[in-house]
């Protein structure tokens, strides 16, 4: 029996018991807040066998986001978040770990150029679950069109060359129109993990390769589990035009605005109402007719996952009489056997006035948020220069609340992704 005034004695939790109760956490942001506890619990969630079993047990986890991450990032596009977003502590460790340079991907042989006399380095072009594809003009040939793919880690350090695409699937190409400004002929990108990949011991990657055609749209498949190229079915049709109105979005723009929501990619042709889908379960292309519900420009609406399975669309105006900017939101419904139409669901005030001179722009969307860029100084459309300073914002579906990420510099007319991840104690290899 202890005496007055002593503690009694603790009986320590067996370890399999703490392991046990771990793994039953319900997400990789518990495990971070866990870990930070004490070193034993630390030294057992960042183990890899321990990992595993929680990325098994739980539903795919695809973690806070951390920044921006720009196309031109060979030379150093990471945008971490900053003080006071909650997650700029992790963001600064990933930044620190990871190596956004990507030194270390193989370098083109020495002397190696493209038909411009242009070294053949890597551009990245897609990034999603931890994992970045970058590819670059093949020094066997296939010039803009048929590039070298790698996908990689940045993180782990490890990198898959893909294996180039069959001849007999090249010849479905006929006559690609140009994206990334004409800098290529293709459009490569990265398809979600799937439940079995979550589950799988050892991790593997879908790759789609797609090119527009004058009257369809070429895509290709590859898998890392058997290594293979497939072509992906898609309908005879009229997709787009080549020549649009002049008020309109050009079309290399419509093509580079590629969305992801509950299993489907999405690009939205607003001028003629019409959407291309493709459904990465059924691996299939299909052309739906979703007239929106006003005359928005395709740089100001992006694709959201919505609540519930839901498709979520943020849209703002190109003009705002009053000065007063909003954002709408808006889920596309199906009333019977009619056709799917925009519901609005939320009008959120925006706080940056707003006239001819608009300081803000849709940068991207994923995990059911959307990146909002604000410029500093001339808008994007009225400056000249390569480079402006920019503050970019969060607002997700959920609260409908704008969050400060961080204050970078940013390329004018670049591509961009949300970086979703974890801490590195916390990230498994994804290659």
């Amino acid at each position: 029996m202890a005496g007055a005034g002593e503690e009694p004695p603790r009986g320590e939790i067996p370890e399999d018991v703490v392991d046990e109760i771990m793994v039953r956490l319900p997400s990789r942001s518990s495990l971070a807040r866990a870990a930070a506890a004490c070193s034993d619990f630390r030294v057992l969630i960042s183990s890899p066998r321990f990992l595993r079993r929680h990325r098994a047990r739980h539903r795919p986890d695809q973690g806070v986001l951390l920044g921006v991450f720009s196309c031109s990032a060979a030379d150093g596009g990471f945008h971490p978040a900053e003080p006071p977003y909650p997650a700029a502590a992790a963001a600064c460790a990933v930044a620190e770990a990871a190596d956004f340079s990507f030194a270390f991907l193989p370098d083109p042989e020495v002397g190696q150029e493209d038909g411009a006399g242009k070294a053949l380095g890597w551009i990245i072009r897609d990034h999603r679950d931890g994992r970045f594809l970058l590819d670059r003009v093949s020094p066997g040939g296939g010039g803009d069109l048929f590039t070298d793919l790698v996908v990689c880690d940045p993180l782990s350090r490890r990198y898959v060359l893909l294996p180039p695409i069959p001849e007999e699937l090249r010849a479905a190409v006929n006559r690609p129109l140009g994206v990334l400004g004409g800098r290529r002929w293709c459009e490569p990108f990265l398809a979600p993990v799937s439940a079995a990949d979550n589950e799988a011991a050892e991790p593997s990657f879908t790759v789609i390769w797609t090119a527009r055609c004058p009257r369809k749209v070429v895509a290709f498949a590859f898998s890392s589990r058997d290594g293979r190229w497939r072509e992906v079915p898609s309908p005879e049709c009229f997709v787009w035009s080549r020549h649009r109105s002049p008020f309109g979005c050009p079309v290399h723009a419509v093509w580079n605005r590629r969305f992801y929501a509950h299993g489907c990619f999405y690009w939205l042709d607003c001028l003629t109402h019409r959407w291309l889908v493709l459904d990465t379960r059924a691996m299939e292309l299909t052309l739906a007719e979703i007239p929106s519900p006003a005359s928005f420009w395709e740089e100001h609406v992006a694709v959201v996952e919505g609540a519930d399975g839901k498709v979520g669309v943020f849209a703002h105006d190109f003009y705002h009489p009053g000065g007063n900017a909003s954002l709408y939101y808006y889920t596309i419904v199906h009333d019977g056997d009619g056709p799917p139409r925009w519901q609005l669901e939320k009008t959120v005030p925006l706080p940056w006035p707003a006239s001819h001179s608009r300081p803000y722009s849709i940068r991207a969307a994923a995990n059911g948020c959307l990146i909002l860029q604000v410029a500093h100084g001339s808008p994007a459309f009225m400056t000249s220069r390569h480079s402006m300073d920019v503050e970019l914002f969060k607002i997700d579906v959920k609260s409908f609340k704008l969050e400060r990420i961080c204050r970078t510099r940013c390329a004018v007319g670049d591509l961009c992704w949300p970086y979703f991840g974890f801490p590195p104690l916390l990230s498994l290899p994804t290659v």
